[in-house]
């Protein structure tokens, strides 16, 4: 299914952000990965149901880091801060590896603007005794695909790969260990639904544990044979997963065979 998403940009207070944004019915943000924003099939999926928001974090694919924004914490205010100002109201969040960890954040400091949750192989969540993450590319693309086989080519040029990774750099994301969120994520009191592919080496499987421990409305669903990028591994378990999860809410883990409480649940929703 191929959805045409329109790029746009807004100012805010601290800079301009880009953003694309398709569809139409509830309003869903996803968050991207630290490869930056892709389009991917799950997305593609869910704009059949919703609205789709799409930020790009300020210094990733070619955009402007903001002079004041150098942190998790403070890249939260910045979304919460583009969601008032777009959707204007609480809002599904779906976020992959580093945006996974940006969506906890929000949720953990702008509860009111989170009504769903999901944690796709979130970043953010090793434990401070682990192994430190390799950024080299070949060791990386290794970790990242269980199926490199079903990876569309990257159309990003080298100069924007490697801004990419010094925006990385910027927020301190390199460790993926963050002890201040760590202790807090057991104030997410939203729905939350956390991804894991089974041969992720990425993000442990003691930090997607950790969170359904602390998390308290949360569900832990693994997803076979994919590793740390679920969405292009398993795209059609994944958005169907992400789906289900969006349009059933605390009924997501009972009759996910009827398709039509999933047709009613979304009906309510719209």
């Amino acid at each position: 299914m191929t959805v045409e998403f329109e790029r746009k940009t807004t100012d805010l207070l601290t800079g301009p952000v880009t953003y694309f944004v398709a569809g139409a019915g509830h309003d869903i943000v996803y968050l991207h990965p630290a490869a930056g924003m892709r389009i991917s099939e799950p997305l593609c999926r869910l704009v059949r149901r919703f609205r789709v928001w799409a930020p790009v974090v300020p210094g990733f694919d070619g955009t402007v880091p903001h002079e004041t924004v150098d942190t998790m914490p403070a890249l939260a205010g910045l979304l919460a801060t583009f969601i008032e100002s777009g959707p204007g109201r609480a809002v599904d969040v779906v976020g992959s590896s580093l945006g996974g960890w940006l969506g906890a954040w929000l949720a953990v400091r702008h509860p009111d603007l989170v009504e769903h949750l999901v944690l796709a192989a979130p970043a953010g969540f090793r434990p401070a005794d682990a192994p430190p993450l390799s950024f080299e590319p070949e060791v990386m693309r290794a970790q990242l695909y269980a199926h490199p086989e079903r990876v569309p080519p990257d159309d990003k040029p080298p100069e924007m790969r490697k801004a990419n990774a010094e925006a990385v750099a910027r927020y301190g994301l390199g460790g993926s260990h963050d002890a201040a969120l760590q202790a807090r994520v057991t104030e997410i009191a939203c729905q939350t639904l956390i991804l894991h592919g089974t041969l992720d080496v990425r993000v442990l499987a003691t930090g997607v544990q950790m969170l359904k421990e602390r998390i308290p409305n949360s569900q832990l669903v693994y997803v076979y044979d994919a590793a740390h990028s679920l969405e292009l591994d398993q795209p059609e378990r994944v958005g169907a997963l992400i789906e289900d999860f969006l349009v059933r809410g605390e009924a997501f883990i009972v009759n996910q065979a009827l398709p039509e409480i999933a047709d009613t649940a979304a009906g309510s929703r719209a």
